[in-house]
């Protein structure tokens, strides 16, 4: 039958029909089946939180290797964040990582100024608990897929609440001293012995003083902690800027007594044949070392795989065999240190600003202006 006019139109229409019906069927396919990641936080932390674990890692690992590096804000020595970065580049040597070593107050700093300026230059920030709420405007909301493993102590934050820290290893505070100076049955056991004024210019801590106050305050009531700081800064401390620092003023002899020190210090001092011995003090201040992505940084996935793997179990447990010492809160793990089995442990907790402000003008004058 010959085409005309009238069987033309219909037979347009079928050709449309055909091509349309194709098309669709393309879209539904595999080419276009998954929509792209997102590529910048904090839209990253949404995404990865709302996967299953499996397809989570899956997806970090890919565009992770994508970003390829990574850049860490540590208030961490950095023999400890060779340990940290060896572990991780471990499993994941074709990511290169950058660290940069700052004291608490300058990682506030540097990471607040840099987000105000939306010119970020971290991914992740290795703090402590205790400087949490002046950083959290600044961190990102990502929920590792251990959140659920770990004692509530141990995590803070929430995807909710638009940042997440998590304190991987918690530092256990130790009254340490000099056997060649002083006998073990003379050496203080808490900080009441501590506070004998015989101590007098032959101790050191650290300039953490903030924090120690308000742990103080939770361990033993406001009013009785506040009558043995007073006793303590009457001793004519040394103050020292890290736990890292007081313990090489103690190896090194400038101070016969070191208090409120991070229990690792004295295991390795211990360990390198150092004259030290040391006992948990009394009252028991745990010192909460935090990760944390940064959000706006240049390497989302790069940054949330790191804090992946700083908080597995595994990783945990090679980092209490690399050096002990230290506490953990992962409960799928198994660890020196048993926590059930400690005396009562007050972790440091968050710091309001405005709370810290006052407790460090007031410190200051105890301890610094006498």
């Amino acid at each position: 039958m010959a085409e005309t006019s009238l069987t033309r139109k219909p037979l347009r229409w079928a050709r449309w029909s055909l091509l349309i019906f194709l098309f669709c069927g393309l879209l539904r396919g595999p080419a276009f089946a998954a929509e792209a990641p997102p590529s910048g936080s904090p839209e990253v932390w949404t995404y990865l939180n709302s996967l299953e674990p499996t397809k989570r890692l899956e997806v970090m690992e890919a565009q992770a290797r994508k970003e390829g590096r990574l850049t860490v804000y540590g208030a961490l020595g950095i023999d400890r964040a060779d340990v940290l970065i060896s572990f991780f580049n471990k499993q994941y040597p074709d990511m290169k990582v950058d660290f940069v070593r700052l004291r608490e107050p300058e990682i506030v700093q540097r990471v607040n100024t840099e987000a105000r300026a939306k010119r970020v230059g971290g991914d992740v920030a290795i703090s402590s608990v205790g400087w949490l709420d002046l950083l959290k405007d600044s961190l990102g909301a990502y929920e590792p897929t251990s959140w659920q493993d770990f004692d509530s102590g141990f995590v803070f934050g929430s995807g909710q609440d638009g940042w997440t820290a998590v304190a991987y290893e918690v530092l256990p505070s130790t009254i340490a001293w000099r056997t060649d100076r002083v006998k073990n049955e003379e050496a203080p056991k808490t900080l009441e012995q501590i506070a004998d004024p015989k101590w007098k210019g032959r101790v050191g801590t650290t300039s953490h003083l903030p924090a120690l106050v308000s742990g103080l305050n939770d361990a033993l009531g406001e009013q009785s902690a506040k009558n043995l700081v007073d006793r303590l800064a009457q001793l004519d401390n040394r103050l020292y800027p890290s736990i890292a620092s007081l313990a090489d003023g103690l190896a090194q002899g400038e101070i016969d007594v070191a208090w409120n020190m991070g229990a690792h210090r004295p295991v390795r001092l211990k360990f390198q044949g150092a004259p030290i011995d040391f006992v948990m003090q009394d009252p028991l201040l745990g010192q909460g070392i935090t990760v944390s992505v940064i959000d706006g940084g240049s390497n989302s996935y790069a940054a949330a795989l790191f804090m992946e793997v700083l908080t597995r179990a595994n990783t945990l447990e090679a980092i209490d065999q690399a050096e002990g010492g230290r506490l953990f809160g992962n409960n799928k793990g198994t660890y020196e240190i048993d926590l059930a089995a400690l005396p009562r442990l007050t972790i440091f907790q968050p710091i309001s600003p405005e709370r810290f402000e006052e407790l460090s003008r007031s410190t200051e004058e105890q301890f610094l202006r006498r």
